[in-house]
């Protein structure tokens, strides 16, 4: 449990430092939409649940279905305590797309707005 704690605090930090304010509102057009992928490092072979993707979007911003990363769909979708959209993705499916050293995963949807988004995150792969 303390790991998932840690693994949230430091996808704020990251996301906080990229100049992103987590307020819960829509995002402008203007601002980058970022993301952090957990885990950082995907040992392949190893059990896990799943691949999870921490945004800076409001959950409501955005069209849940439309979501994949790299051509995955998430299997589920949530707000996490700050109103942040976050995405769930079988680990096995992401494992099958990535490779060593490391692997950039694209994160693309569309928002409510009907305006489409990406944004990328590099992970290391053993």
């Amino acid at each position: 449990m303390k790991r998932i704690g840690v693994a949230c605090a430091v996808c704020m930090i990251v996301l906080l430092v990229a100049g992103q304010a987590f307020s819960g509102k829509n995002v402008p057009p203007s601002e980058t939409v970022a993301i952090v992928v957990s885990p950082n490092v995907l040992v392949i072979g190893v059990p896990g649940a799943c691949v999870t993707v921490h945004t800076n979007l409001p959950y409501g911003s955005v069209v849940a279905d439309s979501v994949e990363l790299s051509g995955v769909p998430a299997y589920l979708t949530k707000a996490d305590n700050l109103g942040c959209f976050v995405a769930k993705f079988e680990r096995d499916a992401i494992e099958a797309i990535v490779a060593p050293p490391s692997a950039t995963l694209t994160l693309t949807g569309v928002k409510t707005d009907g305006e489409a988004f990406a944004a990328s995150d590099t992970i290391g792969v053993k």
